[in-house]
């Protein structure tokens, strides 16, 4: 046994020692077995009797009060990316509920891929809808206002989506301005950094009502279309109404195809002329809206071998 000043130590300095006191401070499964079962849960971590002895020599509530502000911490840092979900749940008195859930289901362990908060803030995500879909979490517009805060926080976070816009920045410095002749003759591409989502109600005013601490208007129930865009270069992700027939369009703007020719199969054979160029400036207009934010871009050329035309990028979509 490690000796320190003449005295027999209990192992407190091992990584094993350490590992299974940090176990004990995140999962009250742990700390409960430390005091219930100590034979098995020294068993489960490798201690020796001494080490889980001086486990046990903390205070049970003391323990527990640690693990309860930890697991507190930890779901309130979510609140950053998720505001107006918090300010709605706050709003209901169910934050603790979740909280309670977050802590039960999921530890924080340790990620190779994601920043620790970055998948807390997907979990929590995840478990709000699941009590929604479940009857548990019967809040007006909960699940529309958590999931565009998930897209949004998707975008702003993921690797890919922050190449993908620098990308398409690069693609279009040296075409600042395109004109709707342009517009209809080139390919568009859409980019990875876009994303098109519809919800059930006017999810954003009702955001920003919450964000601001007012009191949330009654939502009336009206299919919205979202569009979000990573910005290059920034940490802002930008948020626009869209219709149905860019939704349409955009799902098919992979940069293979014109616009003309795209739009010539939304509209069908039996759009009359007023209809099609009625179609076509609205589209342009805000396909010029999006090129300047770098969101879509103009590809060489129409055909298959259109440059990054096959690499399968394009909105990402959901209902």
């Amino acid at each position: 046994m490690d000796r320190i000043a003449g005295r027999p130590t209990m192992g407190t300095d091992t990584s094993a020692f350490q590992t299974a006191f940090a176990r004990v401070l995140i999962d009250p499964r742990a700390l409960a077995c430390l005091y219930d079962d100590p034979a098995r849960f020294a068993e489960e971590n490798a201690l020796s009797a001494a080490q889980v002895y001086a486990l046990q020599s903390f205070d049970r509530k003391r323990l527990r009060w640690l693990s309860a502000s930890m697991a507190v911490k930890r779901f309130y840092l979510v609140e950053t990316y998720f505001p107006a979900t918090f300010a709605l749940l706050r709003r209901h008195r169910a934050l603790s509920k979740v909280e309670r859930s977050l802590t039960a289901t999921y530890l924080p362990m340790k990620s190779e891929t994601l920043i620790r908060s970055f998948r807390d803030a997907l979990w929590v995500a995840e478990l709000v809808e699941r009590h929604v879909a479940q009857g548990e979490l019967d809040i007006p517009c909960l699940l529309d206002v958590v999931r565009c805060e998930r897209v949004e926080f998707v975008l702003w976070s993921d690797a890919e989506s922050v190449e993908s816009a620098d990308d398409f920045k690069l693609r279009n410095a040296s075409r600042p301005s395109v004109t709707e002749e342009e517009l209809l003759d080139g390919a568009v591409r859409a980019g990875r950094h876009v994303a098109l989502h519809e919800f059930s109600c006017d999810v954003l005013s009702y955001i920003q009502a919450l964000t601001d601490g007012k009191a949330p208007p009654e939502p009336e129930p009206a299919p919205t279309l979202l569009l979000f865009g990573r910005i290059a270069v920034t940490d802002r992700v930008q948020k626009a109404r869209v219709g149905r027939m860019m939704r349409s369009f955009l799902g098919q703007a992979d940069g293979r195809r014109s616009t003309r020719e795209i739009l010539g199969e939304i509209l069908g054979p039996a759009a009359d002329r007023a209809a099609r160029d009625a179609a076509a400036r609205n589209c342009c207009r805000m396909l010029q809206k999006l090129h300047g934010l770098n969101l879509v871009t103009i590809e060489e050329s129409a055909g298959p071998s259109a440059r990054g035309g096959d690499d399968g990028a394009g909105p990402r979509s959901a209902s």
